[in-house]
């Protein structure tokens, strides 16, 4: 298929790929796969040219493709590693091409970090913390320092994005906003690579203040966006509804559910039929997912809740923060707020649906009395989490911890909060604690004990069985 430019910088989401087009004075681009796409803004995508792959971005506005080259001439006087500048073109019709080398059998950070040896991650830790050296020392940083924007190619770590490249402001927020980019279990790597940024390292302690700032700035960041329309959500509004949706999930079938729940809850299986909230199982693209339909109870109570962000709105933010944060919850995929102006009724969440038996079904079902240790290992990352990030559950029963396959889903978020002040949060934190304990009696009750009590001690609390 043969694309124009005008073609190009009128397309929307969900350009297909593979597509040719023609650039004056070159030959014809083909372009095998799409990396990134914001509509009539930009376009990256690699393409075959002159006999080998090249990455291309397409900028449409002069501004982001002088800061492109920009960032890769600072770059490479930098002595950074990054991709090389190929080719450019500036086309009459508006088009501001930019040919960079294509990094072979490249993988990000992002993309391998957790599946690493601690030592081979340590390793890589310490070679992005050189790079981030080199740009503070020479006057720059990479703002949009996510995961990502660091490519290891045939054994060399890369920098890429030079439209992320700016003067140096505040070098202990850019690395903490670069370790934020992991989950908060990997904060204790810090301290043993922290050496590799050179003899101007700050001390852990403050690095470890900017990564909690920074990780919280970031989710909030995302948050906002979850509930606009933009490259990752597609956001409906009308009178009677507020819907958003993930773009990645969207299809005929989400979209159909969301404007018309009822309809699908009248032919669906119950789960739940409470007062508050009603919970169907519906049959999504491949594989069940979860309706949770948040009830108004009678007149005063949906005065008490019209002016407030939805329960459902609550989960669908709190699943986001719990991923972004590494904790294991079935993907959030739409949610809807049925309203009368500026007045919230009810409101519909759609998840996916955790496959498996909730944790105390699932222990009373085992053969051996022992708790496995990938069972301990998980308990005790939900919790240490939970700790590091001031993010509390608000309903610790068994049946909202769901055991699929060695994973620990946590379920029903209405009730999540993150604390801004530390004696709020230890405090329901010591709740969370106490409420998953009293799950629990006898030996079952001795071992989760004994597991999460420096957990206890933390918040300055002692367990208590209650089943004795």
């Amino acid at each position: 298929m043969l694309l124009t430019l005008q073609q190009l910088q009128q397309a929307g989401q969900g350009l297909p790929a593979p597509f040719q087009l023609a650039v004056p004075g070159h030959e014809t681009l083909v372009c095998e796969e799409v990396y990134r796409h914001l509509p009539g803004k930009r376009l990256a995508f690699r393409a075959h040219w002159g006999g080998a792959m090249v990455l291309v971005k397409l900028f449409f506005q002069r501004k982001y493709f002088d800061r492109e080259r920009a960032g890769l001439k600072a770059m490479t006087e930098a002595g950074v590693p990054c991709p090389k500048e190929v080719w450019s073109l500036v086309d009459d019709d508006g088009g501001y091409f930019l040919a960079t080398e294509f990094l072979d059998a490249a993988v990000s950070l992002q993309a391998c970090y957790q599946g690493l040896s601690p030592s081979q991650l340590k390793q890589l830790l310490r070679d992005a913390l050189g790079l981030i050296s080199q740009l503070h020392r020479t006057g720059w940083m990479q703002a949009d320092i996510h995961l990502d924007n660091f490519l290891l190619s045939r054994g060399v770590l890369h920098v890429i994005d030079g439209g992320g490249i700016e003067p140096l402001r505040s070098p202990l927020d850019n690395l903490g906003l670069f370790f934020a980019q992991m989950t908060p279990d990997y904060d204790e790597l810090v301290p043993e690579v922290i050496d590799a940024y050179g003899d101007k390292a700050p001390p852990f302690e403050d690095v470890l203040s900017a990564i909690i700032r920074m990780r919280e700035w970031r989710i909030k960041h995302y948050l906002v966006k979850s509930t606009r329309s933009c490259s990752q959500f597609e956001v409906a509004r009308s009178p009677d509804a507020f819907v958003t949706m993930a773009r990645s999930q969207k299809s005929d079938k989400l979209c159909r559910l969301m404007d018309e729940p009822e309809v699908a809850i009248g032919h669906a299986q119950f789960l739940k039929r409470g007062n508050t909230a009603t919970v169907v199982k519906v049959s999504g693209d491949s594989g069940d997912w979860v309706l949770k339909r948040y009830n108004i109870k009678n007149f005063w109570h949906g005065l008490s809740r019209c002016f407030r962000p939805s329960r459902a709105w609550i989960s669908w933010e709190s699943a986001h923060r719990l991923e972004l944060l590494g904790i294991a919850t079935p993907t959030p995929l739409a949610m809807r707020e049925n309203r009368a102006g500026p007045f919230r009724r009810e409101a519909y969440l759609v998840t996916e649906c955790a496959v498996g038996d909730n944790l105390q079904t699932w222990l009373l079902k085992q053969s051996e009395t022992q708790v496995p240790e990938w069972l301990n290992l998980e308990v005790h990352r939900l919790f240490d989490i939970l700790w590091r990030s001031a993010v509390s559950h608000g309903d610790m029963k068994a049946t909202n911890l769901i055991v699929s396959g060695e994973q620990l889903q946590v379920i029903d978020l209405d009730a999540v909060r993150w604390h801004r002040y530390k004696a709020s949060f230890v405090k329901a934190y010591s709740r969370d604690l106490q409420r998953f304990m009293d799950n629990w009696q006898g030996k079952t009750w001795q071992h989760f004990e004994q597991l999460l009590r420096p957990f206890a001690q933390r918040a300055g609390i002692t367990l208590i069985n209650k089943k004795v």
